[in-house]
């Protein structure tokens, strides 16, 4: 199907953006229209025409040929404030949605590890339990976390759709790369949180030093 190999490709084409993003405004201080179209360009040429015989889409694609709309969304979230300025999950949406990534991904694997007495890997083949696991917390996500809704929608439909190469329900939800971006997303958070706090405990800490004025 056509539209499968297309969404195949969505997700080499993101990586590919959000790391020439990453490294360009490294050096680029002032963003110009003629930056982006560049790297967009750059990061297609890369992503689909063959160099060694293989382009580093088909690289990528060769370590996991199923990447998972979770990593299709988390990357598409980490590269959209950096193309518009604006973000798509404000930090708190970014915390939960990473947090159950990296929740759910250690009880897929363990299970399939054999580390937990129950193959919840197996259950993903056919309707479960899971699913309905699953439709409940879409509508959670709507009702508290309504940015969050649309991904857990996207896991659904793109399962009915059989968008992915796998027909594993689960390998919708989540695969290796997507547990070890959402780990470093969170140290990230996590750090961002530290400095910011250090920071306002100085300037607070500044204030309280500083002499009053005396009033006459």
């Amino acid at each position: 199907m056509i539209v499968k190999q297309y969404i195949q490709n969505l997700f080499p084409f993101l990586l590919v953006t959000l790391i020439l993003y990453a490294i360009a405004f490294k050096f680029i201080k002032q963003k110009k229209i003629i930056h982006e179209i560049i790297i967009l360009y750059l990061a297609a040429f890369l992503t689909f025409v063959p160099l060694t015989g293989l382009s580093v889409g088909d690289y990528i694609l060769s370590l996991n040929p199923n990447y998972s709309i979770g990593s299709v969304a988390l990357v598409l979230v980490l590269l959209w404030p950096k193309i518009t300025d604006q973000p798509l999950l404000s930090p708190k949406h970014l915390l939960i949605f990473c947090s159950w990534n990296v929740v759910f991904s250690l009880i897929l694997f363990s299970s399939s590890l054999g580390l937990i007495p129950y193959d919840m890997y197996a259950q993903g083949y056919h309707f479960s339990l899971w699913f309905v696991f699953v439709a409940l917390a879409t509508l959670v996500s709507i009702w508290l976390w309504y940015p969050l809704s649309f991904i857990f929608l996207a896991y659904i439909a793109a399962f009915n759709l059989k968008l992915l190469p796998s027909p594993n329900f689960f390998d919708y939800i989540t695969d290796g790369f997507l547990f070890l971006l959402s780990i470093g997303v969170l140290a990230a958070l996590g750090w961002q949180a530290r400095t910011t706090g250090l920071q306002s405990s100085q300037v607070e800490a500044e204030a309280q030093e500083s002499p009053v004025p005396l009033q006459e």
